[in-house]
């Protein structure tokens, strides 16, 4: 049975189009760092569909390789390129040695406009730390890296 090219054609497209609707928008992010001497932190979570005002979480894994136990306060910070917009989560690492551990970090996200774009900080007051991920509110696969406010302790913004 021979069908006519326009028929194809419409299939083709219905299908294409079908496909790009139904695609998985979703992202996440895990990254990580050596902190001082064999102490380990990794971070990863859901880096869209976030709601403004409402609970998100990222998950935060620790291992501590040192022959000494690991204790100090941390905390999550969410910044954008010019100012730090919350403290996220707080806590304190407390890990004897070869010991690891992990916790599921839940904080506000911020209110702010679908799309807004953020920065993902995990700050121990006075250390520089790793470059940060990038997350955001709503449903956005793009993947840029910025440059983020730098934050050095874990003081709530003014």
């Amino acid at each position: 049975m021979n069908r006519p090219p326009g028929i194809i054609l419409a299939t083709a497209m219905t299908v294409i189009l079908l496909a790009v609707a139904c695609a998985n928008t979703d992202a996440s992010f895990r990254f990580g760092w050596t902190f001082e001497t064999d102490r380990i932190v990794n971070i990863s979570g859901e880096a869209n569909k976030h709601v403004g005002g409402e609970q998100s979480s990222f998950s935060i894994e620790f291992e501590n390789l040192d022959r000494v136990t690991w204790q100090t306060p941390y905390c999550i910070a969410l910044v954008d390129e010019e100012r730090l917009i919350s403290i996220f989560f707080e806590s304190e690492i407390d890990l004897a040695s070869e010991d690891k551990s992990s916790v599921t970090a839940t904080g506000l996200f911020p209110e702010g406009p679908i799309g807004k774009r953020y920065g993902i900080r995990f700050v121990i007051p006075g250390e520089a730390i790793a470059v940060p991920s990038s997350v955001w509110s709503g449903n956005n696969d793009l993947h840029r890296s910025r440059d983020w406010f730098e934050v050095g302790d874990c003081s709530p913004p003014a």
